[in-house]
């Protein structure tokens, strides 16, 4: 018999496939053949980015109001209503970004140069979708009543904008608050553990890796041209600052759970739950049960970089079930990125290895 949960969350995957296929329906057939792609092209569904590039899927440029706002339906059935609000407040930053920018009139910078694609047909044993731009990534990968929802990702540039004393615009503080929290309630001893290297690296240490590696070094993942100079940077940090902040599945960094009083885990839950809560119930849910039972022990916590606000810093979680990357280094410490990863459930791994069970 289906659990409460399971039956949720079966309304929650048919409500992204029906989106997704209202989507499709409302398409010319030169704009389907752009939005609609192949499941099993592993390359592609598995290829993102957070930085501006032009990729496969259907732009919003090349939509027309209806179908808009079709594309917008299939993006909220998938968050909620505050993750929507953040991912419709970043893509419109880009407006911001033009005049930071000095203006360029070229479509570069665009609150519509957002890519979406559908891969497989929507409602089928298997099926995914991704939503792409500077900024908003978006992958969704779902069988039946399941959904991975990895990686997940949202960035702000600007991070702040502020008028005298007030903040007019911060769509990622959250993200920031919680972790600074966490950071100023360990002791001196826990601090020590936690603060990994002294300064941060100048973007993930993993970056748009299609699959999380075994273990990288700032600046080691393969890297399109427009990141040279961050990879350059990264590349170029003292070997003992990129060996500290070496990322290894099997070694996590920082101060574990294990290690922190129960007042400093309730904040460590909370920071997590910034990330988990980016889904819609009961989705989050799901996902939050998933990091309980993988074990809140070996979730551990690293901070890198200056500890005070609009400074370059850098923080990583690191659990059993989960990663998440977090750095605010670029434009003065005013250009911020976060993602969500599950290194077994990326792109729906764990669904694609049941298949492979099942099938062989």
């Amino acid at each position: 018999m289906a659990t409460i949960t399971t039956q949720n969350a079966t309304a929650v995957a048919n409500r992204m496939a029906d989106a997704a296929a209202a989507f499709l329906d409302a398409l010319e057939p030169e704009q389907h053949e752009k939005a609609s792609l192949d499941f099993d092209d592993l390359d592609e569904r598995t290829s993102w980015a957070y930085f501006p590039r032009m990729t496969k899927g259907l732009s919003l440029l090349d939509m027309d109001a209806r179908q808009q706002k079709l594309a917008h339906q299939l993006i909220a059935a998938a968050l909620s209503l505050h993750a929507y609000a953040k991912v419709t407040t970043v893509m419109a930053c880009e407006s911001l970004v033009t005049l930071m920018e000095e203006g360029r009139l070229d479509q570069f910078r665009d609150p519509r140069r957002y890519f979406l694609a559908v891969f497989g047909q929507p409602g089928a044993e298997r099926w995914g979708w991704r939503f792409e731009g500077h900024h908003v990534v978006l992958n969704f990968t779902l069988s039946g009543e399941v959904v991975s929802p990895t990686p997940l990702f949202i960035g702000a540039q600007p991070a702040e904008v502020t008028h005298g004393h007030t903040t007019v615009l911060r769509p990622c503080g959250e993200e920031e608050d919680a972790a600074r929290e966490l950071l100023r309630s360990l002791d001196a001893d826990r601090r020590r553990q936690a603060i990994i290297c002294e300064a941060a690296p100048p973007d993930f240490v993993l970056m748009n890796a299609p699959q999380v590696p075994e273990t990288a070094l700032p600046g080691e993942i393969d890297a399109p041209p427009i990141l040279a100079n961050i990879v350059a940077e990264a590349r170029g940090m003292p070997v003992e600052q990129r060996e500290a902040l070496r990322f290894e599945r099997e070694r996590p960094r920082g101060v574990p759970a294990s290690a922190m009083d129960a007042a400093q885990r309730k904040l460590l839950l909370e920071l997590i739950a910034v990330y988990v809560q980016r889904l819609p119930e009961p989705l989050a849910s799901i996902e939050g049960e998933k990091i309980e039972r993988a074990g809140m022990d070996g979730v551990h916590f690293a901070w890198a970089g200056d500890t005070g606000r609009r400074r370059p810093h850098y923080y990583r979680l690191q659990g059993p079930s989960f990663l998440v990357e977090y750095d605010n280094t670029q434009n003065d410490a005013n250009h911020l990125h976060s993602v969500w990863r599950d290194p077994s459930r990326d792109f729906g791994g764990d669904l694609l290895r049941k298949h492979l069970r099942r099938d062989h």
